[in-house]
């Protein structure tokens, strides 16, 4: 009887936990389409104490390229930007790990796809706006 219950406990265990890493790896696994980049999954660290000695003061994640890498996120991460959020700092990983460049308006852009592909175009223009700011006023000359 003691073994059922300890088998029942892992699984329960098992289920808890594995909607959080399927649904971080689906985020993954889209980042790498939309960027057409095929890299290894890095590991996703919740950390508030992390973070903070880590990440930009302010930020609510980071990539950082240390030890092979890993994203960084807070423990406290709003559930309706978890997934762009997640989704950006993956796109800064895998332009990193392919050409040592992280092109900001890049991870935008992948951004701005993703949530138009889920249908959630109310936060896609409001993240479509926020690419748009990242050039205003610059000078843009064509070859």
């Amino acid at each position: 009887m003691t073994q059922l219950k300890i088998n029942l406990s892992l699984l329960l265990c098992a289920l808890l936990l594995s909607p959080l890493s399927y649904s971080d790896a689906n985020i993954f696994a889209s980042a790498k389409e939309l960027l057409s980049i095929d890299k290894p999954l890095i590991k996703v660290e919740y950390s508030n104490s992390n973070l903070v000695s880590t990440c930009p003061v302010g930020s609510i994640g980071c990539f950082s390229s240390a030890n092979g890498g890993k994203i960084i996120l807070s423990e406290n991460i709003p559930t309706k930007h978890h997934d762009v959020v997640l989704l950006g700092l993956y796109s800064d990983y895998l332009q990193y790990a392919d050409s040592r460049v992280i092109d900001e308006f890049r991870t935008c852009q992948v951004k701005v796809a993703y949530l138009n592909q889920i249908s959630n175009t109310r936060l896609a223009n409001l993240y479509e706006g926020q690419c748009d700011s990242l050039f205003k006023g610059k000078l843009l000359v064509l070859r």
